[in-house]
């Protein structure tokens, strides 16, 4: 066998060998290699799902205190926004209080408020700014503004009308 034989000879042995190898031994090895940092990396995000799950349920938390105010009694709230509007001596009337609303959803029990002042347009809004700001026990979901017009003594009277709600986990 001549030098030249013998080194294809060798070569096609070596690439024999290492195929053999690679089926044998590499190929698994690189595979579990693989399946190794797969695996780490839905082992970091399950920890850092849990992570992100607390902080969310502790937002909810925060969200739903802020939304649905500090009571849960409705009855409450109407009686207590009455006070708020009798202690702060705004230039108003309270004309109609609409029983409390109820709505029942499959995540939330919503109870709604409704009242109806009347008075000027510059303390109707120092009202409903006021009210919106510093009352705390209820947010406010809606408000309009309209106007009636008295036809005995031919005037027009300005009304607002506000609706709060509060909400709570129906779990």
């Amino acid at each position: 066998m001549t030098y030249k034989r013998k080194f294809y000879a060798i070569l096609i042995g070596f690439v024999l060998l290492f195929m053999a190898s690679y089926k044998k031994t590499f190929r698994h090895t690189l595979a579990a290699k693989k399946e190794l940092s797969m695996v780490t990396k839905q082992l970091s995000d399950k920890d850092n799902t849990a992570h992100e799950l607390y902080s969310l349920k502790h937002d909810v938390r925060h969200l739903d205190r802020l939304i649905g105010g500090q009571t849960k009694k409705p009855e409450q709230v109407q009686q207590r926004l009455i006070d708020f509007i009798s202690k702060n001596k705004f230039n108003v009337n309270i004309v109609g209080i609409e029983d409390v609303h109820l709505f029942a959803d499959d995540d939330f029990l919503i109870h709604s408020n409704q009242i109806e002042l009347e008075g000027a347009y510059k303390d109707l809004v120092k009202t409903l700014y006021d009210i919106e700001k510093y009352f705390k026990y209820s947010r406010v979901a809606s408000t309009r503004l309209y106007s009636k017009k008295n036809y005995r003594n031919n005037t027009k009277m300005l009304f607002l009308k506000i609706i709060f709600q509060n909400y709570e986990n129906n779990k």
